[in-house]
Order: structure tokens, then C-alpha cells, then sequence
């Protein structure tokens, strides 16, 4: 029997020489917490031409290996509402209500 694993993950890509960037990795992981945002969180240092960045810090949230969101900045709020929606998404798709 063959049982398929989704995966949901956030991915925060970021730069050593951004400030933003350091701002939003000491303070992400609680704000997820503060909001119930279950979904495990992923660092990665930015690379010219991966993931078509044009803005630090990015966060893209994947489901199932495919980017389905993503948002720019480190503005508390913003990141804490786009945290609830990424934790909305991946349990509605579990479920399959897909976009």
C-alpha cells in the first residue's frame, strides 16, 4: 500500500547584510506560535536567480513541493496575517479544496 505524504514548509530567504532580514528571523518562529501557525519554517540565504527574489526577506510557503504563496518585508503584522492564511491554506487542502 502506497500512502502519499504532503508536505507544507515556509521558507524564509534571506541575506547576512539585510537588517530586515535579521529582524524578521529572531522574531518569525514566534509569531507563528502567537497565531497557531504549525507549518515547519525553513531558512535559506538568498541566491541571485533562485526563486526569482526581487525583495528581502521573502517568505514562500509550498504545499506539496509547489509554491502556492509568498509574500516580502518583515512588518510584523503583515507576517502574522500571511501566517494564518498559509496555515488556512494547507488545512483546507488536506482536505482537498484546492485552488
Amino acid at each position: 500500500m502506497y500512502i502519499q505524504t504532503v508536505m507544507s514548509q515556509i521558507t524564509i530567504i534571506t541575506a547576512a547584510w539585510c537588517k530586515p532580514c535579521e529582524y524578521l528571523k529572531a522574531n518569525v518562529e514566534n509569531w507563528a506560535e502567537s497565531v497557531k501557525c504549525d507549518i515547519p519554517i525553513v531558512y535559506e540565504e538568498y541566491h541571485e536567480g533562485k526563486h526569482n527574489i526581487k525583495k528581502l526577506p521573502t517568505l514562500l510557503y509550498t504545499y506539496d513541493g509547489v509554491e502556492k504563496q509568498r509574500t516580502t518585508g518583515a512588518n510584523e503584522k503583515n507576517i502574522r496575517l500571511w501566517l494564518l492564511n498559509a496555515q488556512a491554506y494547507g488545512q483546507f487542502s488536506e482536505y482537498g479544496f484546492e485552488d
